[in-house]
């Protein structure tokens, strides 16, 4: 191959690039993008009017025990380790738990841990107190997570 064979090939591909880009411009321009106004799919955690899911106690525990005891304790005599002592945290206020620091974001929400915060807490904890310490991600199943807030229910 000479080198001009080699220039008109590079020109070739550089004049359906340059085609490519200017047809890609021109379809964005005419045709706008547009999001919909209500989501296309509703699911349970999106529908605000859908009830919440009866727990499973039993299943409740399992989760518990295998996801959060890594960090928290269920016993009333427990010391707190990398998270506070989940034992009695129903009904507990948000971020007050004697004798463990919680993270301002989370001291300032006030209010009391119900069905509906603890739900919002265990979805995405992260988006429920932004710049909380908990690096649990979350769990996106609803029916697990009704399951732990039945079996945090009964730790009283």
């Amino acid at each position: 191959m000479d080198f001009a064979a080699a220039n008109r090939g590079a020109f070739v591909i550089l004049l359906v690039a340059a085609m490519m880009g200017a047809s890609w411009l021109t379809g964005s321009m005419v045709i706008p993008d547009r999001l919909p106004t209500r989501p296309v799919i509703v699911t349970p955690e999106d529908d605000p009017a859908a009830p919440f899911p009866t727990g499973n106690v039993e299943n409740g525990a399992i989760l518990a025990n295998a996801i959060c005891s890594r960090c928290h304790s269920f016993t009333p005599s427990a010391q707190d380790t990398a998270g506070p002592s989940l034992f009695g945290v129903y009904g507990r206020p948000t971020g007050r738990q004697p004798g463990y620091t919680y993270s301002s974001s989370l001291v300032s929400l006030g209010g009391q841990w119900d069905e509906a915060r603890l739900n919002a807490w265990l979805r995405n904890p992260a988006a429920f107190s932004p710049g909380t310490r908990m690096s649990f991600r979350g769990l996106p199943d609803i029916n697990g997570r009704a399951d732990i807030i039945a079996w945090l229910k009964t730790l009283h």
